[in-house]
């Protein structure tokens, strides 16, 4: 069965944007690694041979690609502020408190290292350890361990603020 990318993308692009978001704060820069992500894994459906499920393939493309993005990023120099704003694809608007705790979280993902920054995000887009094990290439009870520590230490630091 031949994979189609519109259908793809209409399944997926929500998914990547809000990935994008947890990577990147800048809103052009955002935008720009989304679409690079959607590239990326038109480019690599050729290689899908059904090993996983799609949506860990896609996934691990898209991680793959914010990660290329921040190392890359890391490397320049900063010639503008950096806006907190964030774009949220979902169905239904936050009220205005839930909205302010989404940006506080997000701010403290965008803090962590690179590596926790990755297990979290997929967590909280509801990836099973197994999937995010498979996806970052560790155990699952690493996975399980780390993720519990990142959660706490989030915990803790968006209780103070």
């Amino acid at each position: 069965m031949p994979l189609n990318i519109e259908q793809i993308l209409k399944d997926y692009g929500a998914l990547f944007s809000r990935l994008a978001g947890s990577y990147e704060s800048n809103l052009a820069l955002r935008q720009e690694l989304t679409q690079e992500i959607a590239l990326h894994v038109w480019q690599s459906l050729k290689q899908f041979r059904g090993d996983s499920q799609l949506k860990t393939y896609v996934l691990k493309i898209a991680h793959n690609r914010c990660v290329q993005h921040v190392v890359s990023e890391s490397k320049k120099p900063r010639t503008e502020d950096i806006s907190d704003d964030y774009c949220l694809h979902a169905s239904a608007p936050l009220q205005a408190e839930q909205e302010l705790m989404l940006q506080g979280l997000l701010a403290e993902v965008r803090k962590l290292p690179l590596k926790q920054r990755q297990l979290i995000t997929l967590h909280l887009e509801g990836m099973q350890y197994t999937e995010i094990a498979e996806i970052c290439g560790m155990t699952v009870s690493h996975v399980g361990v780390s993720i519990n520590r990142i959660r706490k230490h989030l915990a803790e630091v968006l209780q103070y603020e």
